[in-house]
């Protein structure tokens, strides 16, 4: 088979192997397309794991079973989160399923961008989804980061008609907005780049810059880039007793300077969001045809073209690329 081998952020190899053999416990995937994830944009991030096979957004199809493997057939179409949690451990039980061990040490192997992927048992167990027909391909593989977008509003208590702000208008600050608009917030975009503020206007209703915001405050900001600067931003439009979700990380390098008196007088609450676990991947998935991700995809590549669009997608004018593998 064929997977892509990142040795660092701007040098990423196609190379040929042997499928990965399975245990008995086993399930081997074939994989049909699978996103490049915002989070290996971040050139810090991929330098950090490197090397390793990227590709986290899969859909595929179950192509071979272990012996003992009961809950999936060959041929059985599925999407495949990358970790999934034991379900007993105490971080399990208070629904902390991002800081569970098991979550944190189980992958796949070797990665969505390639044409088979192993995955074992604590991930096929918990956190592999089984995809009805009248779910495209493409928005099956966008149930995971769909997930993440979920996860964010359920963690900054998100109520019908609250008025949230949303920076930054990549794709997954646009999703954000659209799955708060499914939990019936009244929302509103903004961006420095032009491109993106006309891009998400064909989707969202509400989106400008900040010279549109005037001295408007929101219940919620939700900062979709990782940087201080855009955290330092939200911080300027949220409202007494409001909220802040931090969607993103920011580099080892860079430290965040915030003022702690208007935090602590004006109670705002800052909410980190990371990851997504499987009561996050359900809910996603039950909302699929209400957010419509797959029409945020701007660009269509091949595994062999994989090189070119990590640097593609990180232009203004791409929200999503979607790779196809098989």
């Amino acid at each position: 088979m064929k997977r892509a081998i990142l040795r660092k952020h701007d040098e990423i190899k196609l190379v040929e192997e042997n499928i990965p053999q399975i245990t008995d416990t086993d399930i081997l995937v074939r994989v049909i397309k699978c996103g490049i994830c915002t989070g290996e944009l971040m050139d810090w991030y991929v330098d950090m794991k490197a090397p390793y096979t990227p590709g986290h957004e899969i859909v595929g199809i179950v192509h071979k079973v272990g012996s003992n493997v009961k809950n999936f057939n060959i041929g059985e179409r599925v999407v495949v989160h990358h970790h999934a949690p034991c379900m007993v451990c105490d971080s399990c039980l208070r629904g902390d399923y991002v800081h569970c061990d098991t979550w944190r040490k189980s992958k796949i192997y070797p990665g969505g961008f390639s044409e088979y992927i192993r995955v074992p048992e604590e991930i096929h167990k918990v956190d592999v989804l089984k995809i009805k027909q009248n779910i495209s391909d493409d928005d099956a593989a966008l149930i995971e980061p769909l997930a993440t977008s979920v996860k964010a509003v359920k963690r900054a208590g998100i109520k019908p008609c609250e008025n949230v702000l949303g920076i930054g208008l990549g794709f997954m600050g646009i999703l954000n907005l659209k799955v708060c608009q499914v939990f019936g917030a009244k929302i509103f975009g903004v961006d420095i780049q032009p491109t993106r503020i006309e891009l998400a206007g064909k989707f969202l209703e509400n989106v400008g810059n900040y010279e549109d915001l005037g001295d408007n405050k929101f219940d919620v900001v939700i900062v979709a880039p990782g940087n201080s600067k855009a955290i330092n931003e939200g911080l300027k439009y949220v409202r007494r007793g409001g909220r802040i979700v931090m969607f993103a990380p920011l580099p080892p390098s860079e430290t965040l300077s915030l003022d702690a008196n208007r935090i602590y007088f004006d109670e705002i609450t800052i909410i980190p969001s990371y990851s997504a676990g499987p009561d996050d991947m359900r809910l996603a998935m039950s909302i699929i045809k209400d957010v419509k991700p797959s029409e945020l995809i701007t660009h269509r590549i091949k595994l062999e073209n994989l090189n070119w669009g990590f640097k593609l997608a990180k232009r203004p004018e791409a929200l999503k690329v979607m790779v196809e593998i098989g």
